[in-house]
């Protein structure tokens, strides 16, 4: 990890499953407060994001995907019985009331099984390689609303059609230097690449203290920047 006087670096991947794209951002974190983007990659196996998470030495790893399953599955698969909420269906996390407040709300881990079972061991993985890096779950949707790009009781763009894009895209422009311009680059990023970046902001919160976690961090939680201390991102 790097020393009080140098620039920090905080990872995002925004995990795909099947003919997905991941999308993988990292973020170079100044004493300053300055938040500037420091890689944007694509990376397709396993192997090739942990090398390029890793090699960045990363204090704090945001991965856009379900890391844990439901208390009771979780305790099926030891053999053990489950003293909280029965469902096997969804998380603590999923549930908590939270996302009533934002307006937005995560996706049941069932509906995820796939991604949820391509990040399971690739995060057991990254804490093998790199015990000094933090690794938490994180909804950019929620980042993304935190930081004032939509707003609850209005409607919300498709993040992937070209509004939803360029309205993000202007957003995460004016809290990250380095993006490249949309402009110049004929129009704004993909989503999976503006996903990335959201993650990798909610680990830079994280990084600053700055988040809330919803969920029993004995099941596991997903973590949400703090809407009312986000301008901490830059101090």
């Amino acid at each position: 990890m790097a020393d009080e006087g140098e620039s920090r670096v905080v990872v995002g991947v925004d995990l795909a499953a099947g003919r997905g794209v991941t999308a993988l951002a990292a973020l170079a974190l100044s004493p300053a407060g300055a938040v500037s983007l420091a890689r944007l990659a694509y990376p397709v196996t396993d192997n090739e994001i942990i090398g390029q998470a890793l090699d960045m030495r990363p204090a704090v790893i945001a991965l856009d995907a379900p890391l844990s399953l439901p208390g009771p599955v979780t305790a099926a698969l030891a053999g053990g019985v489950w003293e909280g909420h029965p469902s096997p269906y969804t998380r603590a996390a999923e549930r908590d009331p939270i996302w009533r407040a934002l307006g937005v709300r995560p996706l049941p881990v069932s509906f995820l099984g796939g991604l949820t079972f391509r990040a399971l061991p690739l995060v057991a993985q990254i804490r093998a390689l790199a015990p000094a890096s933090t690794v938490i779950e994180v909804f950019p949707t929620a980042s993304m609303r935190a930081l004032g790009v939509s707003h609850a009781g209005e409607r919300r763009l498709a993040k992937t059609s070209l509004a939803g894009r360029q309205t993000a895209h202007t957003a995460l422009n004016a809290l990250v230097s380095g993006l490249p311009d949309a402009l110049d680059a004929g129009g704004p990023l993909d989503a999976d690449a503006l996903d990335a970046i959201a993650a990798a902001l909610t680990a830079a919160a994280y990084a600053k203290g700055v988040t809330l976690a919803a969920g029993d961090p004995a099941e596991g939680c997903i973590i949400l920047i703090d809407a009312a201390r986000a301008a901490a991102l830059h101090a």
